[in-house]
């Protein structure tokens, strides 16, 4: 007898297939980093029925953080980046469950935050933190321990949607965060072909030093900001959930 699946994710079963899709259902990933990029791709996982999710961030909503953010509001700011997205997922998506950490990664925490214990459960790792040592600690420690490695490289300070490219992580270009990244990989022996990434060929908008009268309530005058938008942290954050789905349907 085929499986029957809510009427809501009809078109999704279209999509991968009845045997695909249940796949997605059963499986899981764990997304790090619930920023722009992050938060865009948690949305889109649970919106296309993925039956787990674990959410590690340490940050909370800030004022300025609300103009890339898909669901926050003037009212979250202050409340931690997971607390929002779990709520979400549990009011608009409730048949994902959904676990939220909050904790900084850290060279010295991945392996706790991360266990290998969980590679059942969430069998996809998905990257979308800025700190370049965590970043390659958390990258290297999923490859060791076998999950499937997705990674969002840098999408602050860009514009053309036409410039993204998927890939192998090795054969990304252009973007600073990228080539600090490669450096750290190969240095402690993760090559290609271990690390898939989402990346933009376009030069970055610089770091813009905020003014008295430009600076954000949460920001001090002065502070060196980052340039964004909503669109391309969320292009960013769908392309790295389309490729977590099809590892998912795909297996």
């Amino acid at each position: 007898m085929a499986a029957s699946f809510p009427p809501r994710f009809t078109r999704t079963v279209d999509l991968y297939g009845p045997a695909g899709f249940g796949r997605l259902r059963r499986g899981g990933a764990t997304v790090v980093g619930l920023g722009g990029v992050g938060a865009h791709c948690v949305v889109a996982l649970a919106r296309s029925g993925i039956g787990r999710l674990k959410l590690i961030d340490f940050d909370r909503i800030t004022t300025s953080s609300l103009n890339r953010h898909p669901i926050a509001g003037p009212a979250d700011v202050g409340r931690p980046k997971t607390e929002i997205l779990a709520a979400w997922i549990a009011r608009m998506c409730p048949d994902t469950r959904v676990e939220g950490v909050v904790a900084r990664v850290e060279p010295d925490t991945v392996a706790d935050l991360v266990p290998s214990g969980e590679r059942e459960l969430f069998p996809v790792l998905v990257d979308c933190i800025d700190s370049v040592a965590a970043k390659v600690a958390l990258l290297a420690h999923g490859v060791e321990i076998g999950y499937r490695v997705l990674s969002s490289l840098g999408a602050a300070g860009k514009r053309d949607p036409g410039c993204l490219r998927c890939g192998d992580i090795f054969e990304s270009e252009v973007c600073p965060l990228a080539r600090k990244v490669r450096q750290g990989l190969r240095e402690i022996g993760v090559g290609p072909g271990q690390v898939s990434a989402v990346w933009s060929v376009e030069p970055p908008v610089g770091p813009v030093a905020g003014t008295p009268d430009s600076a954000s309530p949460d920001e001090a005058p002065g502070t060196r900001r980052q340039p964004s938008n909503l669109m391309l942290p969320g292009i960013f954050g769908f392309a790295l959930a389309a490729a977590a789905a099809d590892l998912l349907a795909g297996e």
